[in-house]
């Protein structure tokens, strides 16, 4: 059911992304893909396309998520404890050396990965930075040809700088990188989304109800998923009034704990954007130097916050400008 709050794995319950699945189907089938990435914003149904692929095409998979990840040990247990729902066998963890960075290397478990072709999928990657990560997928690419690797992030500048993209020296630089980017919902594809959920679910969803849930949720589908949700046990406005009031608690979180060097700077970067995104107008609003203001935009950027396009800065979820 496409309102169901769960991460989705089978292609009935996803909606949309027929293009990229099929990219995706593709890249993860042919044998001179070892890299994938999936990126876009948050709640655009990164981890829904992955799991919905693998699934449709009965692939093994080991899955980590970057952000249960706190030290390369956390990493080495987890991908123990993974691939041993795959393999009954213990794994006996050696040192590897002769990159910039020596790491503890969980070798047999990888050996067992490449030798039955499966999958490994690291969600949020490039908050395993901290952790050298990029050492180690480079060392997976160099010497075990059959592990498909597929990394995704929300955080998207972060990731580019996780794959070396503006760094030559970086461990994955000059590897070959198949990507793939998801998408806001357009109007046409939010109403669609919206009237088809409500049909799964037998629920009358008005014209206009539709209408005002897209203009506040701007297409992005997790939203119009909590939305639809709510909206199976209560009225619109209810449904949309949770939503919106959930949405800024969990994007004002995420927000602050992004800020909290200098919490007070960016929000009065965020509020000055929401009012005039054009620099002239932010500068002025804020009275931060041109330097530190190209700075923080710039990160602001990175992690999925605020996008540019046309010379104008804007926030990029519709939550996080409720929120202030």
């Amino acid at each position: 059911m496409y309102f169901s709050p769960q991460v989705k794995q089978n292609k009935g319950d996803f909606f949309n992304y027929e293009v990229l699945q099929e990219e995706l189907k593709n890249a993860l089938q042919d044998k001179v893909t070892p890299l994938i990435v999936v990126y876009g914003l948050r709640r655009t149904g990164k981890t829904s396309l992955i799991r919905v692929v693998l699934h449709s095409l009965k692939r093994k998979y080991v899955w980590i998520d970057g952000r249960d990840i706190q030290s390369r040990a956390d990493f080495e247990n987890k991908l123990e404890e993974e691939v041993k729902k795959l393999s009954p066998f213990s794994i006996r963890k050696v040192s590897v050396k002769g990159l910039e960075v020596s790491f503890a290397f969980i070798k047999e478990g990888l050996d067992f990965l490449n030798k039955h072709k499966i999958t490994l999928v690291i969600d949020e990657v490039q908050l395993l930075k901290k952790i050298h990560l990029d050492n180690t997928l480079a060392y997976i690419y160099d010497n075990y040809p059959n592990i498909k690797i597929v990394l995704s992030g929300s955080e998207v500048g972060m990731l580019m700088h996780f794959l070396g993209k503006d760094n030559a020296k970086a461990p994955l630089y000059g590897r070959a990188v198949f990507e793939l980017q998801t998408h806001r919902l357009e109007k046409e594809g939010s109403s669609l989304f919206l009237h088809q959920g409500a049909k799964q679910a037998k629920v009358n969803l008005k014209e206009e109800e539709a209408r005002d849930a897209i203009n506040n949720l701007d297409g992005i589908i997790g939203w119009l998923t909590k939305y639809g949700w709510h909206r199976l046990r209560s009225s619109h406005k209810e449904a949309l009034h949770k939503t919106i009031e959930e949405g800024k608690y969990i994007v004002k979180d995420e927000f602050l704990k992004f800020a909290v060097r200098a919490e007070k700077q960016y929000t009065r970067i965020i509020k000055a954007i929401k009012k005039d995104g054009k620099w002239e107008k932010i500068k002025k609003a804020t009275n931060i130097s041109d330097k530190q203001l190209y700075t923080m935009l710039k990160r602001l950027i990175a992690y999925g916050f605020v996008e540019k396009k046309d010379h104008a800065y804007s926030i990029a979820d519709p939550l996080l400008e409720a929120a202030f």
